[in-house]
């Protein structure tokens, strides 16, 4: 920490096509820091990174896929700069995958995915269940991340990634899953290729069908944390209190294993306040810009 306050890197640059990552980044950074306890420090190139990289940073937060379409091919961060990110999450620090970074194939080596605990591959399953909409089912409330929060809440104008794979040394907890219902596969009109399943029109072929699939889940990589949230496609769930509570604790939780930030508090004039409602007090008081 500096000056008490977390330091996050935000590892972006290549992210898939259909995603305004730049305009995610400033949502991020704007949601992290105006709890006032981060500070966020962005990178568009991370490859060619080291542990001296790394060593001012208490958590890294990943938004980055690699790809230009989901589907197509992958530039990962290279072998010295994912050996960099192992070694930091695994000596005691953190790292957040953000949306469509969870998603990662063979070319990104086993023990990544291990730190990752859960992740999608399109090669093997992984697929975006239709909606865009969808109820977010809270599967643990008893963690400091999820004290709280709502059982049920909205996520919209969402992607969702139906099909986690674990990882067989996974030391994971899963927070929040959404429901990937069969017949959310059938009919769908102008839902568009090449994320339809080739066997959706057999929806029970699909792998893991019909099952809360996670979106956001919690693993422990060594002495280190980290914290998976697939969900984030649109500013649209991001500027859900819920999400937004969630977000920044498992930030918090995965660069220094515990929770402080509490649930925003938007009673009495506190309404008034704009997006993103944490509000440190040198702000001013409530309704204050």
């Amino acid at each position: 920490m500096i000056d008490g306050k977390i330091q996050v890197l935000l590892i972006t640059g290549r992210v898939s096509i259909e995603h305004d990552y730049r305009k995610a980044n400033d949502l991020l950074r704007t949601l992290l820091e105006s709890t006032g306890r981060f500070e966020v420090h962005i990178t568009e190139e991370f490859r060619g990174a080291t542990g001296e990289t790394l060593k001012d940073y208490d958590v890294a937060l990943i938004n980055y896929d690699g790809k230009k379409l989901l589907t197509g091919a992958t530039v990962t961060f290279g072998e010295s700069a994912t050996n960099a990110l192992l070694d930091f999450v695994r000596g005691g620090k953190g790292a957040v995958f953000y949306h469509s970074s969870v998603l990662v194939g063979d070319q990104w080596p086993d023990e990544y995915k291990k730190m990752m605990g859960g992740y999608g591959d399109m090669t093997k399953g992984t697929r975006k269940n239709p909606k865009s909409d969808a109820m977010v089912d809270m599967a643990c409330l008893d963690h400091p991340i999820t004290k709280g929060m709502a059982s049920h809440w909205m996520a919209v104008e969402d992607d969702f990634f139906a099909g986690i794979f674990w990882h067989p040394q996974a030391d994971a907890t899963v927070l929040a899953t959404v429901t990937d219902d069969l017949n959310d596969y059938i009919h769908v009109p102008g839902f568009a290729d090449p994320y339809q399943p080739q066997n959706a029109a057999a929806p029970q072929q699909l792998y893991k069908p019909g099952e809360g699939t996670p979106v956001a889940w919690i693993n422990n990589y060594g002495q280190g944390r980290s914290f998976c949230v697939s969900l984030g496609h649109s500013d649209g769930t991001v500027k859900r209190v819920n999400f937004l509570t969630m977000f920044v604790r498992g930030v918090e939780w995965a660069a220094t294993g515990e929770v402080t930030i509490d649930f925003p508090d938007r009673s009495g004039d506190r309404k008034r306040n704009p997006w993103p409602f944490y509000k440190p007090e040198d702000y001013g008081p409530a309704g204050d810009l």
